[in-house]
């Protein structure tokens, strides 16, 4: 499950968007403010990456933009 919060932007089609990444794939824009189940992981390690996206589609500039973490799936 993943949940997140963004602060001080409004996530929607035509506003900012947030881009996942699972270890190398990148995942469908979310436009939602909402937890998300990430299914279908194999076994192993995982890389999970987040990114703001402004309305045209640039990233976000500062220190707080580009969280990652990885999981471990058994």
């Amino acid at each position: 499950l993943l949940d997140f919060f963004v602060s001080n932007a409004t996530l929607g089609p035509d506003a900012y968007k947030v881009k996942l990444w699972v270890d190398t794939a990148a995942m469908p824009d979310i436009t939602r403010w909402q937890p998300y189940y990430i299914e279908g992981l194999t076994s192993g390690k995982h890389t999970l990456r987040l990114v703001l996206l402004a309305p045209n589609g640039s990233v976000v500039p500062g220190p707080y933009n580009s969280p990652s973490g990885e999981i471990t799936i058994k």
